[in-house]
C-alpha cells in the first residue's frame, strides 16, 4: 500500500512540472522578471548559505527539452517501484540552462534520496550530491511565470552580493504536494538550491 500510494503521489506531482519549466528560462535572465502577484509579494525571499551532508540518490539522467519533466517523473517513480524503492519528495537537478543552450542539448535529471545499501539499476542510476554549500531559497507560491523568476533573480542577486559564485547545478526539491489555485495555476513550495564557493578577491590594479 505504501510502496503504490508513493507512486501516485508522485504521478499526480510530476503533473505540475509543465508549469515550471517557464519559469526555469525566466531565472536564467533574473533582469527581465518583473513584479508577482501581491499574495506573492508579501512572502520575504530570503536567501541564506546552507552547510550540510553530502547524500546518495536515485537518479534519471536526460537530454533535451523540459516538456519531458512529467514523462520523466512517471518513469523515474515506477522504475523505483519495480525495484523496490521507495521515493522520497523529488527534485530536479539542471546542469545547463535554456538561455545558452539549444533545447535537444540541455543536460538535468531528477531524483530522489535513498538509504545507504540501496543500489537502484538501470535506467536508473546511484549517484551522489557532493556539494555540501549551498545558497538556499525556499520559495511558495505559483510554480512558474513571473515569481519563480523574481525568486531565482533574487538567489542569484545574493550570491553576487555577499562574496560567492556559483559553484555546481542548481537543485530543485519540492517540499509540498502542489495544488491549483482559483486561476487553475499549481501552487506549492520548494527549496532552490544553488552551490556556492567564496569568489576570488579582485585584482589590484598597480598604478601607472
Amino acid at each position: 500500500m505504501r510502496k503504490s500510494f508513493s507512486v501516485l503521489i508522485l504521478f499526480a506531482l510530476a503533473v505540475s512540472l509543465a508549469a515550471v519549466v517557464c519559469a526555469r528560462s525566466v531565472a536564467t535572465n533574473p533582469g527581465a522578471s518583473a513584479d508577482t502577484s501581491a499574495a506573492q509579494a508579501e512572502l520575504p525571499l530570503v536567501v541564506q548559505l546552507k552547510v550540510d551532508t553530502a547524500f546518495a540518490y536515485c537518479a534519471l539522467e536526460m537530454t533535451g527539452s523540459y516538456d519531458q519533466h512529467g514523462a520523466a517523473f512517471q518513469q523515474l517513480y515506477g522504475e523505483a517501484a519495480k525495484q523496490g524503492i521507495i521515493g522520497a519528495m523529488p527534485f530536479g537537478i539542471y546542469w545547463n540552462s535554456p538561455s545558452d543552450t539549444p533545447a535537444e542539448n540541455l543536460k538535468w535529471e531528477i531524483g530522489f534520496a535513498v538509504p545507504a545499501g540501496k543500489t537502484p539499476q538501470a535506467p536508473l542510476v546511484l549517484k551522489k550530491w557532493e556539494y555540501t554549500t549551498m545558497a538556499s531559497l525556499r520559495y511558495t507560491g505559483e510554480l512558474g511565470g513571473e515569481g519563480m523568476g523574481k525568486a531565482m533573480g533574487a538567489m542569484y542577486k545574493w550570491i553576487g552580493e555577499n562574496g560567492y559564485r556559483p559553484a555546481g547545478p542548481m537543485m530543485e526539491t519540492y517540499l509540498s504536494m502542489p495544488s491549483p489555485n482559483e486561476k487553475g495555476v499549481f501552487v506549492g513550495s520548494m527549496e532552490i538550491i544553488v552551490p556556492v564557493q567564496k569568489a576570488p578577491a579582485p585584482k589590484e590594479t598597480k598604478n601607472q
